[in-house]
């Protein structure tokens, strides 16, 4: 009988608490302190209301929709589809 990682909760592990990814996250806290790594985490991955809202703006300007009104369109007109026989014709023609 199996148990789960103690940190991910998600990978069974069967002679260890942590699975291996988390053996190394533990590795690294016993290196630079929980504090210190938590305190890295929570600024480099948890994001507070203002850095939201940055980030949203930014979005929002590069999706911009542009006004298809303001926009000229130059209407080019369809030639019709030239075959192998009619471009046959029009080399012997030429």
């Amino acid at each position: 009988m199996g148990f789960n990682c103690y940190l991910c909760e998600k990978q069974r592990v069967w002679t260890t608490y942590f699975c291996d990814d988390c053996r190394k996250i533990k590795n690294i806290m016993n290196v630079y302190g929980s504090k210190d790594v938590l305190s890295i985490i929570e600024t480099t991955c948890l994001r507070n209301q203002e850095q939201i809202g940055y980030k949203v703006n930014n979005l929002i300007k590069k999706k911009k929709v542009v006004d298809i009104d303001a926009v000229p369109v130059i209407k080019i007109q369809d030639e019709p589809a030239v075959t192998r026989c009619k471009a046959k014709k029009l080399k012997a023609t030429v």
